[in-house]
């Protein structure tokens, strides 16, 4: 690797890091309120949240990583352009061919890191994450017994208590069960008390009253009682085993899946093999995208007024090839046969690539030659 390579990869990587952070915050946002839903749910702290933040990382990453790669490249190239050194460096005789090496050797790196997060960090941390889920909400203590919260342990099914004891007491009880909307029942309560045994839960409440509204909306109808039992066992009815999802397998399990793999019969052949060959060729994508940028900036030559218009040409190349494989693998989860065209992306980038660098370097022959027919007669 020459210095200018070194320079080049330099800049890339520079603006890979300010992409990476500004990136991850926003997707990330987009996946904490599904975390803060459950944290606030099961009544757990702020810890929890934490955890839970750093195990959904990996899979913002996957989203991540492709698009940080392809707006580093589209900055730092456009920069180098804007600022003539490009120029500087291809009036110095850097050819495409050679500017394209450091800029393929960054998008090998951003295919690199795409694997291992691919391969290694998302099946171990979504199967951590699945476990510590399952383990916080068969927890039923810390998922009710929470002062001044309005909870949603289950769907349809709000809880409210004002003050709790050391020994799980409660006081001052609300509970609105909408599981069933023909029959919505709204309990309150002075004290209540929660039981457990086995794979069986009951909230007994004690001196409070039933509200359920008539047929017709319009009549309320109340019924006192000393102690009422209601039952929570839904809360904390589980498989006896979690099935494991498609993206927690390696690769190799997945192109093959066995028969304990489909034995659940949750997840059929085909969602194992898009998977596997969606964790191959996300990272092939994720290599060509800055390579689009380069070959797109350079394709329409100088410009003092800017290269806006390019940048957008490679936003949409690269769009275009991303949607064209979530098109294949939802394809693909329908009939496994038709794996390779989870490829078709990949190879029409290559194309791309091919088609643009050939007419680059058809554009510069003819400028070297008639330099070189000019020098001659002056000569």
């Amino acid at each position: 690797m020459t210095q200018l390579d070194r320079y080049i990869l330099r800049q890339l990587v520079a603006a890979l890091g300010f992409f990476v952070l500004i990136f991850t915050g926003v997707i990330w946002l987009t996946q904490a309120v599904r975390l803060i839903d459950t944290v606030i749910a099961s009544g757990q702290n702020a810890t929890i949240f934490l955890e839970f933040s750093l195990l959904v990382l990996p899979q913002v990453f996957v989203i991540v990583l492709p698009l940080a790669g392809m707006g580093a490249a589209l900055y730092a190239l456009n920069k180098l352009y804007t600022d003539s050194e490009l120029i500087v460096m291809m009036g110095a005789g850097l050819g495409p061919a050679a500017m394209l090496r450091s800029v393929a050797l960054f998008g090998l790196l951003i295919g690199l890191a795409m694997a291992i997060v691919l391969t290694v960090l998302v099946p171990r941390s979504g199967a951590i994450l699945a476990d510590r889920t399952r383990e916080i909400r068969s927890d039923l203590a810390n998922a009710l017994i929470v002062e001044r919260q309005f909870l949603h342990p289950l769907t349809g099914l709000t809880l409210f208590i004002t003050d709790t004891s050391r020994e799980g007491e409660m006081a001052g009880i609300f509970l609105n069960d909408q599981r069933d909307p023909e029959r919505a029942v709204t309990y309150s309560a002075r004290r209540a008390l929660l039981v457990r045994e086995d794979m069986e839960a009951r909230l007994v409440m004690q001196e409070g009253v039933a509200l359920t509204a008539g047929a017709s909306g319009e009549q309320l109808t109340a019924v006192s009682f000393d102690q009422f039992v209601f039952d929570l066992s839904d809360l904390i009815r589980e498989e006896s085993a979690r099935v494991p999802r498609p993206s927690e397998y390696p690769v190799r399990a997945l192109l093959s899946p066995t028969p304990e793999m489909l034995a659940s019969g949750r997840y059929d052949r085909a969602d194992f093999v898009s998977e596997g060959h969606y964790k191959l060729t996300m990272p092939l994508l994720a290599t060509i995208y800055p390579m689009i940028a380069l070959v797109t900036l350079l394709a329409g030559g100088y410009r003092r007024s800017g290269f806006g218009k390019r940048v957008v040409v490679a936003i949409a190349i690269a769009t275009l090839l991303q949607v064209l494989m979530f098109a294949a693998r939802t394809r693909v989860q329908e009939r496994a046969e038709l794996w390779p065209l989870m490829y078709l992306p990949a190879l029409l980038g290559l194309l791309y690539l091919a088609v643009l660098l050939v007419r680059l370097s058809r554009e510069r022959r003819p400028r070297g030659m008639a330099r070189g027919a000019a020098a001659g007669p002056a000569a």
